[in-house]
């Protein structure tokens, strides 16, 4: 699809739309033509709201003659510039370099009055085909998160996949889109090239299917192909409103519910509730199996679910439709916001702000904006995605996971407060959890660990790679202390550790724990040992040998590669670290340099461009 910008040859509607003058200004803004107030209002401000962004990449926004840059995937504020009906003037100043973004379809042609959003949203264009070093576990391409299979005609349709397998990073191209069979045009459909986000607006009701080619960047390139069905139809959606009612026969789009605990009631497992704008009371709700267990957004409004520090929005599925939460803000968590007990066939969150969160009054009860309850059984799959996590008060992590399994976290953004413990915290029973392409970030005063496998039950087949990590460490095995506990086939691999470390505990080397490996990453450790653990403990027979460490690019003026936590005399020099138990030598193809070469800031952080390591070690690949 053609860039829509600034110096789009084809203007986008509100651009358009705003050259009518005054007089249309002046009608959304519910003023007569001519009224005085039209020009003494006080000035408002703009807001906007990123969505696609991709790690590393900045956009440069321009209203009027404000400019901003954006680097997350976040609200942003132009401040008060004009009065609110006045034509919006809202640019791309200038693009990613890899992305083409542009203003929503469905932007207002003038500046809203009641401060909602201006959403912008970005994607990643085709580019040359990437070869990547093979890393394991490189298993076949598999989809394990469909892209949502149900549309309202007439509005944005906006969904991706969640894919595995392979070697990272992916392409995704649009092989077909037909509607009861028969071709749909696609020159209005919008496909990311690196994450499969699709979007379009289905102008009839009908049977769509959607057919993807997807492909990895291995030396002997993976391929699928998968079709998915969108089933476009007005009553597989409900729809609440503040300025709805209650009342039965209602739900349409014309005729909102006002609740969601009555729109609830009034649903069947298969349809989804919209929400519109404004704000909503979410205590006591719970995503089933017998109700509506699709909470979504209305496309470009801002939702609110208000926990009210009461308690958690609640998921307990085991049977298909996947619960989906998307597109909503959450406030007012205390202790869990989002609890699931169980999501046997998956849940999907995506594109949720999480604003605040605060531990419950019992300690040390593993809280998190998402949390799941163990019952020593695989037992939740989770697709946590395009999500931002703010700030939780008191002893939580982003994410407390006990018996989750074939789950994809990827494409999140963490800043973590000084009072918290950490980011992704996988603590019980971990199998074939994928971590990918998060921001994490901590303050450089009170360092967090960023993502953290405890193993409390053992685990297997964790898969932590391309994540960029400030001020948070990487942590394995740290409650993995009995002999019978294990850790099989970890890899953590392309990802940028900077002012950070590698952390591994006893449950790496215990008996029965093998496979592991951590390779291709950046350790930018700055004055401290790039590796610690073990806690005063004998070096295992196993150390030379359960864990492998090669191909990294370690930055560090320590004179220790390892640190134990707690007893210095079991530190190690290099020396040690590579002469006696073969970690990171050369011959692995690791370095290590005094100086470090990354460059930026925050989520820009990375090699500078040019730079042949590129690709190669930490978490870029352009």
């Amino acid at each position: 699809m053609p860039a829509t910008s600034a110096s789009s040859p084809r203007p986008p509607l509100f651009l358009t739309a705003a050259r009518t003058g005054v007089a249309l200004a002046a009608i959304f803004a519910g003023i007569a033509p001519g009224d005085v107030a039209a020009t003494t209002a006080p000035a408002v401000a703009l807001n906007v709201r990123v969505q696609g962004l991709a790690l590393g990449e900045q956009l440069v926004l321009r209203h009027e003659t404000a400019r901003l840059t954006a680097t997350l995937n976040e609200p942003y504020r132009f401040e008060p510039q004009v009065p609110a009906g006045s034509p919006l003037d809202l640019r791309i100043s200038r693009q990613p370099d890899s992305q083409t973004c542009r203003v929503s379809e469905g932007a207002p042609p003038v500046v809203p009055a009641d401060g909602r959003p201006i959403f912008v949203r970005c994607v990643t264009r085709p580019a040359a085909h990437l070869v990547m070093a093979d890393t394991l576990p490189n298993d076949p391409l598999v989809v394990r998160f469909a892209p949502q299979d149900r549309a309202y005609p007439g509005l944005p349709y906006e969904s991706r996949p969640g894919l595995a397998g392979g070697i990272f990073p992916y392409e995704f191209r649009l092989a077909g889109l037909t509607r009861d069979g028969a071709p749909v045009d696609t020159r209005d459909v919008e496909l990311d090239f690196r994450t499969g986000a699709i979007r379009f607006t289905p102008a009839e009701a009908g049977n769509y299917e959607l057919t993807l080619d997807m492909r990895d960047s291995g030396r002997t390139p993976k391929r699928l192909r998968q079709t998915f069905a969108i089933r476009v139809k007005k009553a597989n959606h409900l729809f609440v409103a503040p300025n709805g009612v209650d009342a039965a026969g209602r739900g349409s789009l014309q005729a909102p519910f006002q609740t969601i605990a009555y729109a609830q009631s009034q649903s069947g497992p298969h349809q989804v509730l919209m929400l519109r704008q404004g704000r909503y009371g979410a205590t006591g709700i719970v995503l089933g199996d017998e109700r509506a267990k699709q909470i979504v957004a209305y496309p470009d409004e801002v939702v609110t679910l208000d926990l009210a520090r009461s308690s958690s929005l609640d998921i307990r599925s085991d049977q298909l439709p996947m619960p989906r939460v998307e597109g909503v803000d959450i406030t007012g968590v205390l202790q869990y916001g989002i609890n699931v007990d169980p999501a046997r066939a998956g849940a999907v969150i995506r594109h949720v702000r999480f604003l605040d969160g605060l531990e419950g009054p019992t300690q040390s009860e593993n809280p998190g904006f998402i949390h799941t309850w163990g019952d020593l059984e695989p037992r939740h799959k989770l697709l946590v995605q395009d999500n931002d996590f703010g700030r939780y008060v008191g002893a939580a992590y982003a994410t407390t996971f006990f018996d989750a399994f074939d789950s994809i976290i990827e494409n999140n953004q963490v800043r973590l407060g000084a009072d918290v413990n950490g980011g992704f915290h996988d603590k019980d029973n971990s199998q074939f959890n994928v971590y990918r392409r998060n921001y994490i970030e901590a303050p450089p005063e009170s360092p967090h660990h960023g993502v953290q496998v405890s193993a409390q039950g053992g685990s297997k087949g964790v898969h932590i790679h391309h994540n960029l990590l400030l001020h948070a460490n990487i942590l394995l095995g740290t409650q993995c202390v009995q002999d019978t506990c294990s850790m099989r086939n970890h890899d953590v691999h392309h990802n940028t550790l900077a002012e950070s470390h590698m952390e591994q505990a006893w449950g790496v080397f215990n008996p029965g724990s093998r496979g592991s490996r951590v390779s291709f990453n950046i350790i930018s450790s700055g004055a401290q040992a790039p590796y610690w653990g073990l806690s005063c403990q004998r070096v295992p027979d196993s150390f030379a040998t359960a864990m492998t460490t090669s191909a990294n690019l370690i930055e560090t003026t320590s004179a220790w590669a390892h640190n134990d936590i707690e007893c210095s005399g079991n530190d190690m020099g290099w020396s040690v670290w590579q002469d006696v138990y073969g970690r990171d030598t050369f011959a692995s193809g690791s370095t290590v340099e005094a100086t470090s070469a990354l460059v930026g800031a925050g989520p820009l952080t990375g090699l500078p461009a040019g730079d042949a390591r590129r690709g190669q070690r930490g978490h870029q690949w352009r």
